[in-house]
């Protein structure tokens, strides 16, 4: 096989998509796909890698990434590859659908509390403070 099928969920979009991985330097793939050149490599299911970044979670979040059962959250980029029996990356078995519900994004929403300014013969609004809500939501697919 000269290519697996692979799904790269983008956290900074919120999105889950198809990926074909080719066999030449997967590695550099892999890398150019998360976008770090050091990962992590996680098993779940005993036939699927997840691949992320091992840097990010040290610098400040936009946004970080659950995975059901798993301990830790996960930032940046994650590449889900298959895995066969001889441990090799494979195309993926699962759908993306199953895949995408795997996943939870976390996020803070910003939110602006207002107040009303009358002066002289000015009326309007300011924002006074920036509430935070933390949003929770699975990853879009696309295509």
């Amino acid at each position: 096989m000269s290519k697996a099928k692979s799904y790269l969920l983008n956290t900074a979009n919120g999105t889950i998509r198809t990926v074909m991985l080719p066999t030449h330097n997967r590695t550099k793939h892999i890398h150019e796909l998360v976008g770090s050149s050091m990962v992590d490599v996680v098993r779940i299911e005993d036939s699927h890698l997840v691949y992320a970044d091992n840097n990010r979670l040290a610098d400040g979040l936009p946004s970080v990434t659950d995975l059901k059962g798993h301990p830790s959250p996960f930032a940046g980029n994650l590449l889900i590859v298959g895995n066969d029996e001889s441990s090799k990356p494979a195309s993926v078995s699962a759908s993306i659908d199953d895949v995408a519900s795997w996943f939870t994004i976390i996020r803070p929403v910003f939110l602006p509390v207002f107040e009303t300014i009358c002066e002289s013969q000015t009326v309007g609004v300011r924002v006074i403070r920036l509430d935070v809500r933390i949003e929770r939501s699975a990853p879009n697919i696309i295509g």
